[in-house]
């Protein structure tokens, strides 16, 4: 009865059948030519079997609906059915697998967008004034139906044979010149120079408008043309803003700016975006330098999983494959039971009666018809690994030695040559190049190892990239577009796409079914028309960046600035390092670490540009040279003999991580005053990354290690004074550490030598001394073992830092040893009690007790002998006097 009939409408579904993926073999055998049957409201479309899904796994016609009459009430919608079917020997076709569709919601769009891509097409042909090759026409080859070089190679859809000998113009309203269209025997037959344009109010030139190849598009391309050469040379004569502005900056950036050095590399970038060097982002901040974006996660979790034109659905067991005492949840069982993907996507819209009767007549025009061929296609892909970070350890002690694999359909990369030991956070610096034919090796798979000298390495973690949907995708995601259009070879930041902005703007338009970028200026200002949106460039502010060789960067034409930023509002993916989680099956759904990596790919056929220079900064040699003069206001810590306080001084260096090395001084002896006298020259040889301003250490970690490890480490400078002891520990008197690219600036006497050197920093401002050379002054020592630091001595100290050529030059020996230069140290200049007492004990005595109590040593002496000698007397007095007596 009409009364629980729900009402139904005409309704067409549009499915896009691009592919099947990864399909998992059937029955104990591979899954070779599968075919699709799709149904929805009791109507079924069975599409062309894939002849062999390892050679190609796309289909032939992707293009395809259904018209049906469907209830409005969503309730009461019956399911989209999508069953593959493999085709196998004497016609059986056995059911490999299912996707059933049971919501419409996100797959629901309007008439209304069918009707805007007619609109376009009309809008081309008015503004052409000629034919106009239909763009939604499935058996001509148009200007949509390549993206970035994949081209059609079928002679069969190039060109119908009935347009043969016709040609299409594409042009917009003020454009000086035309895109044309034409067959090689057009060609001969009519020449470029009676190509007329429709107006010469804007002036484009071909480095602003783009260049696209014929492989680009697809077609054939005629260069731009312009009406009148004398109009182009004479514009050509007269600078345009852009080229007096870049004038006055060179004139302003003519000396050489000390933090170039910091910016000089793709580092700096990568650096910056971690936001480790505040120094670094407050350079990238002043210059406006292009910068790159650190994604937290995947970059697919960032934009939708690239399902702007396509998705991947997956593909279950059916039915009768599956046991009946599986009691798992429904998403545990999407993950058992999938058996592949099916690429495609689904548009559905209500339709009226009189279309609906109109496509049982003849093909209708579709909203897929604005996508690119899905033929197989020839890319290079280049991947970029940068850094890990958290690696889960395998080995003892806590630490993993990795190295990189990557797979790309049947090629396979090792690394292990270039492993890394005992770094749970390696920085790889590695970029791999792999030829690859998509559909057939969309899939790259990244692990990383841990190397073992023996048995089998292990596998930390893996993840994989879908390349072919980045690579499909409007967004540009196949490269990340950078920040600001470089022209200048020299520049770091130099365009690294193979398409210019207003290319890939074109590009983006054609993929998303949108009237053609419209460029023109507007009271001297350029502005862009995009999808009915307007555009105008934003001004750049801050300092100009320099090349390598000290020159301005040239900035490129202003349209395809202006391009470039439509595409960054527009949600293209920018110059980018994104986070990829690694996985191991023994640990399912347990994070192993991150990783730190980037993709490019391009298509084979297209000028490829030079990859991006990623290795690892490589650390130069420097050479730390110390002169310590002389000690001041020494604490005195020790009391000798006669109860007087002394100190036996020396000071003792070294750099962090290396104590093992450390340089001491000789002892000044009995300093009664604090005061020490050494000229004693420290020589420490350091790899020192200057962009990092890091030290960088091969040493091994624990005794038990065999190979050693780098390290990087800040360079700080330990300064310690002892007083030396002999038959026990000598004690630290006073210490500091500095860091020699922040030193605090010393003081030029000892009396103004205090604390404050390290407090105020107003006063004694911190400096680099890679950037000074050589520093020279009183440096405070303390001592903060009570929790507060006290003021315990003053140190005369030169720091300067050669390189290793400037050190072969200039050389000098350690203390005061040959060679006994640059500068020459003489012999201290100590009191005479200043020796050790167990070496000379007769100089002890000359020195601490004659010169003190010599008088009374005399008187003690001669009392000594007058009292002997009244001994002998009174002694020898009795037998005297018997003598006398008796004689």
């Amino acid at each position: 009865p009409e009364g629980i009939r729900p009402e139904l409408t005409f309704t067409r579904v549009e499915i896009l059948t691009w592919g099947l993926r990864q399909l998992h073999d059937y029955k104990m055998q591979a899954v070779d030519s599968p075919h699709l049957e799709i149904e929805v409201g009791g109507q079924t479309l069975t599409l062309d079997k894939i002849k062999s899904i390892k050679k190609h796994s796309n289909f032939s016609n992707p293009n395809n609906f259904i018209d049906v009459m469907l209830p409005t009430n969503e309730l009461y919608l019956p399911p989209i059915n999508i069953r593959v079917l493999d085709n196998r020997n004497f016609g059986y076709t056995p059911l490999v697998g299912v996707c059933t569709i049971k919501e419409y919601g996100q797959y629901r769009t309007s008439l209304e967008a069918l009707q805007d891509l007619n609109e376009h097409i009309l809008t081309l042909q008015r503004n052409a004034g000629k034919h106009v090759v239909n763009l939604t026409d499935s058996t001509t080859q148009s200007t949509t139906d390549v993206v970035d070089g994949i081209t059609d190679t079928d002679k069969s859809r190039e060109v119908s044979p009935e347009r043969e000998d016709e040609s299409a113009v594409i042009t917009d309203p003020g454009d000086i010149a035309m895109v044309v269209i034409q067959s090689p025997g057009n060609r001969k037959k009519k020449g470029f120079s009676e190509i007329k344009t429709v107006s010469t109010e804007n002036l484009i030139d071909n480095d602003e408008l783009g260049q696209m190849t014929e492989a680009e598009w697809g077609i054939p391309v005629v260069e731009m043309v312009p009406p009148d050469g004398g109009v182009e040379k004479e514009l050509k004569k007269a600078p345009t803003r852009s080229e007096l502005k870049l004038q006055k900056q060179e004139e302003a950036f003519k000396a050489s700016n000390p933090d170039d050095i910091l910016v000089s590399d793709w580092w700096s970038k990568y650096y910056e975006a971690l936001g480790m060097d505040p120094k670094l982002k407050r350079i990238f901040s002043q210059r406006s330098l292009p910068k790159i974006t650190l994604y937290d996660k995947e970059l697919e979790e960032h934009f939708n999983h690239f399902n702007d034109l396509m998705e991947s659905i997956p593909i279950l067991k059916p039915d009768n494959d599956i046991s009946d005492d599986d009691s798992s949840d429904e998403e545990d069982q999407q993950v058992r039971h999938r058996v592949g993907y099916f690429k495609g996507s689904i548009k559905v819209y209500e339709i009226p009666e009189e279309m609906y009767e109109q496509s049982k007549i003849e093909q209708p025009k579709l909203l897929f018809s604005n996508l690119p061929t899905n033929n197989s296609a020839d890319v290079l892909v280049r991947v970029y690994i940068v850094a890990a970070v958290g690696l889960t350890p395998l080995d003892f002690g806590g630490t993993v030695d990795p190295y990189l694999v990557l797979k790309c359909g049947k090629t396979t990369i090792s690394d292990k040559s270039n492993y890394i030991t005992k770094d749970v956070n390696p920085v790889f610096g590695r970029m791999f190049q792999v030829r690859a034919r998509l559909p057939r090796d969309s899939k790259l798979s990244v692990k990383v190892f841990d190397h073992d000298l023996i048995g089998a390495n292990d596998l930390i973690g893996s993840t994989t990239v879908d390349i072919e949907d980045r690579f499909l995708s409007w967004r540009r995601a196949s490269c990340g577009l950078a920040q600001q259009y470089i022209k200048s070879r020299g520049s770091k930041d130099k365009w690294r796409d193979n398409l210019k902005p207003v290319d890939i703007l074109k590009r983006m338009c054609l993929l998303k079914g949108w009237i053609k970028p419209l460029f023109k200026r507007e009271g001297g200002v350029l502005k862009v028309i995009v999808n009915g949106e307007s555009y105008s460039k934003r001004k750049r502010t801050g300092a100009l960046q320099l090349t390598a060789d000290q020159e301005p960067v040239n900035p490129g034409s202003e349209r395809n600035q202006l391009a470039l930023q439509v595409l960054h509002d527009l949600g293209a993916v920018p110059e980018h390092v994104e986070t990829r989680t690694l996985y191991n099956d023994d640990c399912p759904g347990i994070p192993q670490g991150k990783i730190h990596m980037w993709i490019d790919i391009f298509a084979y056929n297209d000028n490829i540009p030079p990859p991006i220079v990623i290795s690892p900064r490589v650390p130069q040699g420097y050479v730390l040279r110390c002169i310590i003069y002389n000690t001041e206001d020494v604490i005195l810590d020790d009391t000798n003999i006669l109860g007087e306080s002394m100190s036996d001084i020396y000071v003792k260096c070294y750099l962090e991580g290396v104590k093992k090395e450390k340089q001491e001084t000789d002892v000044h002896y009995r300093s009664l005053t604090g005061e020490g006298n050494f000229n004693w020259r420290m020589v420490f040889p350091i790899k020192f990354i200057l962009q990092e301003h890091k030290m960088v250490q091969n040493k091994k970690g624990k005794f038990w290690h065999i190979e050693k490890t780098v390290k990087k480490v800040d360079p700080i400078f330990h300064l310690e004074v002892y007083d030396k002891d002999v038959l026990s520990r000598d004690d630290l008197l006073g210490w500091t550490e500095m860091d020699l690219t922040r030193l605090p600036a010393p003081t030029k006497t000892a009396k103004e030598c205090t604390l404050e050197v390290y407090e105020d920093e107003t006063k004694h401002p911190r400096m680099s001394l890679f950037d000074k050379k050589k520093i020279h002054g009183f440096w405070p020592v303390f001592d903060d073992t009570l929790g507060t630091k006290e003021l315990t001595g003053k140190v005369e100290m030169e720091l300067e830092i050669l390189t290793e050529e400037e050190a072969a030059e200039r050389p000098a020996g350690k203390a005061r040893e040959e060679p006994n230069s640059n500068p020459v140290l003489a012999e201290p200049n100590r009191p005479e009690t200043s020796f050790n007492w167990f070496t000379n004990p007769l100089k002890v005595f000359r020195i601490m007790v004659w010169r003190r109590y010599k008088w009374q040593i005399l008187i003690g002496l001669i009392l000594i002998l007058l009292v002997i000698f009244a001994a002998l007397l009174f002694y020898s007095a009795p037998g005297a006097i018997n003598d006398a007596i008796w004689n």
